[in-house]
């Protein structure tokens, strides 16, 4: 969330890019924990049940504290065997799309982008049509900073759902970072068109004005962001 530190007036042009980098790092961040159309959790199947014990005794788990917090007696973190109940489903599912969607999920939410991004291009080989996959291996790309490979995903995206005010905001990320800037603008624009409230969009228009030398577009802009985020 854009903070109302960062969105103070912003005078000279040093600042205005000072803000505009914290905009393209924040933006990076978005997707940390979760990915834009992503099942959500209430969506997503269970994760099936990891086996307790080892196979003798009761069956009790026994575990053990390091710096990086709880794990099992096999020493791996709660994320990892997330993934590993995801990956045991999966070899008795091979082709699931829901499957492979969640496995990405965790796999971005561990920054393992590479892994994530092959099994949602697997998943998109399996069904081109799957608007939620697209979506996802599009925010992966962002994360991964490639920019120029996340916009025909994004471009198809917003095209299917033209209402969704983040999705251009994502194509809006991955045209400024081509020096795509018109488009940029115009999608940043479609955003705040569908969501006036949409802070972040309202912000990268400014970092775009900025860059096609319209500073006085620039600083409004930076002040309707700062006084949406102050609501």
């Amino acid at each position: 969330m854009i903070r109302r530190s960062d969105l103070r007036q912003h005078e000279t042009p040093r600042e205005r890019a000072r803000v505009a980098a914290e905009l393209q790092e924040e933006a990076r961040q978005l997707t940390e924990t979760a990915m834009v159309a992503a099942p959500s959790p209430a969506t997503r199947p269970p994760v099936p049940a990891l086996p307790h014990g080892n196979g003798h005794g009761n069956g009790k788990t026994k575990k053990k504290q390091n710096g990086n917090g709880a794990k099992s007696e096999l020493g791996r973190t709660e994320a990892e065997c997330t993934l590993a109940a995801f990956d045991r489903s999966f070899a008795d599912r091979p082709g699931s799309i829901t499957l492979l969607l969640n496995r990405a999920s965790q796999l971005g939410a561990m920054g393992r982008y590479a892994a994530a991004r092959a099994d949602l291009e697997q998943a998109l080989a399996l069904e081109p049509a799957n608007i939620t996959v697209r979506s996802a291996l599009g925010i992966v790309l962002l994360r991964k900073g490639l920019w120029a490979d996340a916009v025909p995903h994004l471009r198809r995206v917003v095209e299917v759902e033209s209402w969704s005010p983040t999705a251009w905001f994502y194509l809006g990320e991955a045209l400024n970072h081509v020096d795509d800037l018109d488009g940029a603008l115009a999608a940043f624009a479609r955003a705040a068109e569908i969501d006036p409230h949409h802070a972040k969009a309202l912000y990268g228009q400014g970092v775009v004005l900025d860059r096609l030398r319209r500073p006085e577009d620039a600083t409004q802009m930076y002040r309707r962001s700062r006084e949406v985020a102050a609501r």
